[in-house]
């Protein structure tokens, strides 16, 4: 087992204890492993269901869908976590981390999401920068990555500001199932054509983070 899926692993068997805990505007901010209580699948519902376009597979949410998809990869992906984001004591979004990658030591920064009806400018930028730096430090990894949308531009603004580089576009097209529909690479054949949508594909080192992260305080409590 890779220091990786131990670490992942630990948090797993300590269950909804908090993670990562700082301080922002004199609020407490925790991160702490997702639960299964129907507030969370019902607000995990909810915000993938607002948030629908920013994921390259869309089909009818339900909550009994997103319990099932909790206890799946809970339970069977060791690559996987999924972390609260709870603002004194208040579930505001959520963020996690998937497809740890042994050769090169990465993973992806993964399922980002907040409660729209609430804002705390700035706030998010802080959570990223911090599950960024935990990830390298607790995590031990060498590099990070991720998907993303080239026109979802509030995310692409917040990677900016946390340090990612844009390395490859990557064109895409929609392909339909009896599930929904989901969004697939495809191989462009001339110049002159151009992909329905595309991926950034980003990455970021602990180096790029650090020259943006500043003097932000936090404690790993896991």
């Amino acid at each position: 087992m890779t220091y990786y899926h131990k670490q992942i692993k630990k948090i797993k068997n300590m269950g909804t204890v908090d993670c990562i805990r700082f301080k922002y505007q004199n609020k407490l901010v925790t991160l702490r492993l997702v639960d299964d209580s129907n507030e969370t699948i019902n607000l995990l519902t909810k915000w993938r269901k607002s948030n629908q376009f920013m994921f390259g597979t869309n089909f009818e949410m339900s909550e009994k869908r997103t319990r099932g998809w909790i206890k799946k990869n809970l339970e069977e992906n060791s690559d996987w976590i999924l972390f609260m984001i709870n603002i004194d004591g208040i579930k505001y979004g959520n963020i996690g981390t998937d497809l740890y990658q042994e050769e090169e030591n990465s993973a992806i920064l993964d399922n980002i999401m907040k409660e729209s009806s609430i804002n705390y400018p700035g706030l998010m930028t802080m959570v990223e920068k911090i599950y960024l730096r935990w990830m390298f430090d607790f995590l031990k990894l060498s590099k990070i990555s991720g998907d993303l949308f080239s026109d979802n531009y509030k995310m692409m603004n917040l990677h900016y500001k946390c340090g990612w580089k844009i390395i490859d576009s990557i064109p895409l097209k929609r392909v339909y199932n009896n599930d929904g529909w989901k969004w697939e690479e495809m191989k462009l054949k001339s110049e002159e054509e151009y992909g329905e949508r595309y991926f950034f594909h980003l990455e970021i080192t602990k180096d790029k983070l650090l020259e943006k992260f500043g003097n932000i305080e936090y404690e790993i409590l896991c």
